[in-house]
Order: C-alpha cells, then structure tokens, then sequence
C-alpha cells in the first residue's frame, strides 16, 4: 500500500547534493513534502540557500551546505554537517554533475578529468562520506543520478557517457558491497529533461537558435511517449527508491525516458 505523500519521508534524513537548481531542487521539495528534513548541498551556495528558503515557507527542516562533490574534504564535512545538525542520515541523493560535450577526438584532457571528476568521483565521494553513519546504524538508502547516455550510445557526449556507465557500474558494485549492512543503492538514468544543465548543454551544441521551447519540441520526437521528461517525472522515482516502499530493490539503474533507451538512440537525432 502506498503511503500518503506526508509520510513517506517521515522522520528520515535526506542529503540531496546538486540541491540548488533542477532535479535536485526538485526532489528536494518533494522529500520535505514527504516528511524528510533536508539537506540541501551545492558548489553555488547562494542556489542552496534559495531551496533552503524555498522550502522555509513549508516549514520544513531543511538545511544549506556547500560543497564541491569532487573535492573529498568537502564531502566528508558535508556529511559531518547533517550529522551534526540532524544526528543521522537516512538517505543520499548524489546528483550534482555537470555537462560533457566532445567525442573522444575532440574533447580536450582537462574537460574530460573534470567530468569525470564531478560526475563519477563525486558520486563515489559523496557516498564513501555518508556510508560509515548509514553501516552503522545499519539502515539507509542511496540514489545517484547517472543518465540513458550511461545505458546506450548517445552522440558527441564521451565524457560524459563514460562518467555515468561508470556511475551504473558503481551502483551495482556498492549494492554487493553494503546489503548486508541494511544499505540499499540504486539509480535514476534520466532521459532529456529541461533543466538548467540540459539548456546549458543545448547551447553548447547550438540546438536552441529557434528558442528552447521549440528545441524541446524537437527533442520530443525522439521519445517513444512523445514528449521529454519533467521534474516529477525523475524526483518522484527518487522519492520512491529513498523511501521504504523500495525495500527490496537494490543494485538497480532505472530509466525514467520516455522509452527512448528501449527504441534505441538514432543518429542524427
């Protein structure tokens, strides 16, 4: 039986990095609407502050924290901070990243170390930071955002791509390696959403020229469903793999993409 939406979270401690803007904003609200107290981590201080004070207005315990996830002091006091304002940690979402354009011949060295370092090191940093307090308390959940470019080829994004297969691959590794310990982990493979980090990656690739609503248009043609993805569509499922209803799902990296991973990815598109 699904629980009302106020009590899904109830009680829980949720870590959401990449809190400040998009998905991460996002789920943030959802979780504090299902009972959670929030911990909303992001490089931009001030965008947490503003979730922060997004979800104020509720009256929900929420927190701001910033944090470069590939940075593993900063990770490390991220999760010394919930701690030390909430005494646990029930959940992490790790969904800061950011864009990766190029192919293998044309993106540079440095562009690449620093996608893989947000995109996959942070993830694993993030984790490794609140995995001692969730194995000790024998209890927890984590969610990482990796991406459909993670489960098919999807053009001119190789850093990227390998930054989230890499993710998938991570996912299914610390499954094995904390069910014992009463740790689930799974992730959520977005398809194209509009969030900030997708325009800005639409600009990169000059999609937008005739506007970004008519490049969402054009995108959702691409999609089996008939349309690209919405906030809800990713934090929901998120909600759903923080909270208690998911208790015996792990090791798992969800689609949620409209059916574009299963009709396959076509060139030029």
């Amino acid at each position: 039986m699904v629980r009302p939406m106020v009590d899904r979270l109830a009680d829980k401690v949720i870590v959401i990095t990449g809190a400040g803007s998009g998905i991460g904003a996002h789920t943030a609200t959802i979780c504090a609407q299902a009972g959670a107290a929030v911990v909303c981590a992001d490089v931009d201080l001030a965008a947490a502050e503003r979730t922060v004070a997004s979800l104020a207005e509720s009256g929900a315990r929420s927190l701001a924290v910033q944090v470069d996830v590939s940075n593993a002091s900063a990770a490390d006091a991220m999760a010394a901070t919930a701690l030390e304002a909430f005494g646990k940690i029930d959940g992490l979402f790790a969904n800061a990243g950011i864009t990766g354009e190029g192919s293998v011949t044309s993106v540079s060295l440095a562009d690449w170390n620093r996608v893989i370092a947000v995109n996959l090191s942070g993830v694993f940093l993030s984790c490794r930071a609140v995995l001692p307090s969730m194995v000790a308390a024998e209890s927890g959940a984590i969610v990482a955002t990796s991406s459909i470019g993670g489960l098919v080829g999807v053009p001119n994004i190789a850093a990227y791509a390998a930054a989230k297969g890499g993710v998938t691959g991570l996912v299914r590794q610390m499954a094995v390696d904390y069910a014992p310990s009463g740790v689930r982990v799974n992730a959520i493979c977005p398809g194209t959403i509009p969030t900030p980090l997708v325009v800005s990656a639409y600009k990169q690739r000059d999609y937008i020229a005739g506007g970004v609503d008519e490049a969402f248009a054009r995108a959702a043609s691409r999609f089996p469903l008939g349309r690209v993805g919405t906030l809800d569509d990713a934090a929901l499922l998120t909600l759903y793999l923080l909270s208690d209803e998911s208790g015996w799902m792990t090791g798992q990296s969800l689609a949620v993409d409209g059916g574009v991973s299963t009709a396959g990815w076509q060139v030029g598109q």
